[in-house]
């Protein structure tokens, strides 16, 4: 899922002022490191309401293709409207949008009548359009029914898994997704409250997750619900199995040569980016690019993105 406005901390929650919808992370950035030039074909993977989508259909000009894909159907409204705007204003690329995950890159490229592309950009995470929908369950910070499903016609809710999950899982999923020091209090709260009453609300989990830690703990620059909605948020949409097929998917579509840019919220993600990278592909950035400053205080969800570039090897002679 695109990110154009991500929550501030580790992929959690600002308590603070939120910056207007759809500010595009790392920007320029990404603009500068894609090289882009008119007429390329580019895969915004994770397009969301088109933030980056627009600037990039606006640097490649009206002979070039621009390729949008997303889980979240809903989103995919704002981003047409987005990149129509652009193409009627600016004289932007052509594009086209589709409601498919990025690991289905390639089938969606070859059905937009492209058999390969020059660019791919992968902006991960949760957009604030989903975070700003207490109905679609993802944010602690106002009362909603516990979904978080970024593609509404996924089976499985939030509180459907918290369901089933056994008490093992749910630690362990809350520690490796969510590198919560006090995965196994939080895990056995949870456990011990579904025995009782289901856990169906987001403000419900919240309260469950504050109650399970010390009370030296249960305040701090974060949310202390923050890396539990994070990590059950990840298992319910199994991101980063997405995660690792979009990357394939995007090699697979690339042109020798090509550049694929992942933008990246926290440190799980960030890591298994850098490792895939090294192994498959030619590295761009030896560290990640981050926020300046500047920007950081622009947009506060900014501090946390990590962004890598790496370049399809050119085929051998």
């Amino acid at each position: 899922m695109n990110a154009d406005a991500h929550a501030s901390g580790d992929d959690g929650e600002s308590h603070g002022d939120r910056p207007p919808l759809h500010l595009p992370v790392l920007l320029q950035s990404v603009l500068s490191i894609l090289e882009l030039r008119s007429g390329l074909v580019v895969v915004d993977g994770t397009v969301g309401a088109g933030g980056h989508a627009v600037e990039i259909s606006q640097a490649i000009g009206p002979d070039g293709v621009v390729v949008g894909i997303d889980r979240d159907r809903e989103i995919l409204v704002a981003a047409q409207e987005a990149l129509a705007d652009a193409k009627d204003a600016c004289a932007g690329a052509s594009f086209s949008l589709h409601h498919s995950a990025h690991a289905s890159m390639r089938e969606v490229l070859l059905g937009a009548g492209q058999p390969q592309c020059d660019r791919v950009l992968l902006d991960l995470g949760v957009s604030s359009l989903q975070l700003d929908q207490p109905e679609r369950g993802f944010s602690f910070m106002a009362d909603g029914p516990l979904d978080m499903r970024m593609d509404a016609n996924a089976p499985l809710t939030a509180a459907q898994w918290l369901a089933k999950v056994s008490e093992v899982d749910l630690a362990n999923t809350l520690y490796q997704l969510g590198e919560e020091r006090f995965s196994r209090r939080i895990a056995r709260r949870i456990v011990e409250e579904r025995y009782r009453t289901p856990v169906v609300r987001t403000r419900q989990l919240s309260e469950l997750v504050v109650s399970a830690l010390p009370g030296n703990k249960r305040h701090g620059r974060i949310h202390a619900a923050t890396r539990t909605f994070q990590a059950v948020r990840m298992a319910v949409n199994d991101e980063m199995g997405e995660l690792e097929r979009g990357m394939q998917a995007a090699l697979d579509s690339l042109a020798p040569g090509g550049r694929l840019v992942v933008i990246s919220f926290h440190s799980i993600e960030d890591r298994f980016v850098k490792h895939w990278m090294r192994a498959n592909m030619d590295v761009v950035t030896k560290k990640p690019i981050i926020a300046t400053p500047a920007e950081a205080k622009q947009n506060p969800r900014s501090r946390s993105a990590k962004l890598r570039c790496a370049v399809k090897p050119e085929v051998a002679a």
